[in-house]
């Protein structure tokens, strides 16, 4: 019966200890993504850090919105944002053109052209930055993106 009592009071112990441990919060993101106030079909959003400790993570865009799960999400920092997006289009018509059916040979790649719907400082070029504070479980960032 002591050594129960006993391997009990460890327990207790050993829970009340870690319990008191702080693990990093991890942050939920989403928002809406727009290019000159229209909203940016497909893509990617990049969350650089900006320390060298940090870890970033990738989140893709669709229909204009982005959503980062808590499991994904942003440990406290500043980050470096990046967007890509960009639609594949035939030459002549303007019609979308899935990417796929050009890399399955099913399009001709000389008729279609790329076009890239992110401004290069909100994409390779990008300066934006979002910090994340750490307290916050979740957290709305809205990116807008004008051409100037």
């Amino acid at each position: 019966m002591k050594i129960n009592a006993l391997c009990l009071c460890v327990l207790l112990t050993c829970v009340a200890l870690t319990a008191g441990c702080s693990k990093e919060i991890r942050c939920a993101l989403s928002g809406t993504v727009t290019s000159n106030g229209e909203p940016v079909p497909v893509g990617v959003v990049n969350f650089i850090p900006e320390s060298a400790e940090g870890s970033g993570a990738s989140c893709g865009i669709t229909d204009g919105t982005y959503k980062m799960t808590p499991a994904a999400g942003l440990l406290a920092g500043k980050y470096k944002v990046v967007v890509n997006a960009t639609i594949t289009r035939d030459k002549k018509s303007g019609e979308l053109v899935d990417i796929d059916d050009v890399k399955d040979g099913n399009v001709d790649p000389s008729a279609v052209e790329q076009i890239d719907l992110v401004p290069p400082k909100f994409g390779a070029q990008s300066e934006q930055v979002v910090e994340i504070n750490g307290k916050d479980k979740t957290m709305v960032y809205d990116i807008t993106m004008v051409d100037e």
